[in-house]
């Protein structure tokens, strides 16, 4: 009589659980879990060298190619001071006009970044700035110009891949998915110390709108946040230094860049 009882005791406490369980709410199971990212990161350019073995690519596209790449100060001796220097060496990634070997070419030298898992509402801060050089004119030795100088900020969106940048104007795989688009001095103004026609190469004529459009010859910060993406990616953003009839005989001076962040919403 005492094991008939335990048996049916074992028995409905079974059912309970299974009773139970069938009454539980499984609906996690079919909502995709948060996002697990580590994509947040700090680049300072102590050294380009090491930003490489990070992760980071150098590619220079310009037509036709020039010497020059993105390196530690972008010259040397470095085009200027670093905005925020950690260590002994030049501090900061920059380039310069010798990109391409025309005196009027196209300059499109890539700086990509390694590669991220990418959110809407992703941000990416840096800093950046030109280098402006003294005596533009004869009749105006005091005035100094870094002679039109432009940065743009790209993602690939398609993959993680680096190297799908355009030769020349081309961007290849890499789109403008930010908010606001980076495109600093799209019209290629060029920075004057006052407003004046400089006639140098029949070069326009500077009023304070166009010096105060033009690209920053201080440190200066920029900002912007990654929008439009369908889910997250695997993918990279990029700098662009980009410049039409420039060289040796043209446009641009050099610029610089320092202390990149990628700051991910699920940081």
């Amino acid at each position: 009589m005492k094991l008939y009882l335990l048996h049916k005791i074992i028995v409905a406490s079974i059912a309970g659980t299974l009773a139970l369980s069938s009454c539980k709410d499984d609906r996690y199971l079919a909502t995709p879990p948060p996002i697990v990212d580590h994509s947040s990161f700090t680049e300072s350019f102590d050294t380009v060298d090491a930003a490489i073995a990070r992760g980071w690519h150098i590619i220079n596209k310009s037509v036709p190619l020039g010497p020059s790449v993105w390196r530690d100060g972008g010259t040397i001796p470095a085009l200027f001071s670093a905005y925020s220097n950690k260590g002994s060496n030049a501090g900061f990634i920059g380039v310069d006009f010798l990109s391409t070997s025309a005196p009027k070419g196209i300059i499109s030298q890539w700086l990509v970044s390694p590669s991220v898992l990418m959110q809407n509402g992703d941000q990416i801060i840096f800093y950046t700035r030109s280098h402006k050089v003294p005596g533009y004119v004869d009749d105006n030795p005091l005035d100094s110009s870094d002679f039109a100088n432009r940065l743009q900020v790209w993602v690939n969106t398609q993959n993680d891949s680096a190297e799908l940048v355009g030769n020349g104007e081309s961007t290849g795989s890499f789109t403008q998915v930010t908010d606001p688009v980076i495109d600093i001095n799209p019209n290629q103004y060029e920075w004057h110390n006052s407003p004046g026609t400089y006639p140098i190469d029949g070069g326009p004529q500077s009023t304070a709108e166009t010096i105060a459009q033009a690209f920053p010859t201080g440190w200066t910060k920029f900002e912007t946040k990654i929008t439009g993406l369908t889910q997250p990616i695997n993918g990279r953003f990029a700098f662009r230094y980009f410049l039409t009839e420039a060289g040796n005989g043209g446009r641009g001076t050099g610029i610089g860049i320092d202390e990149v962040r990628y700051i991910s919403i699920s940081k």
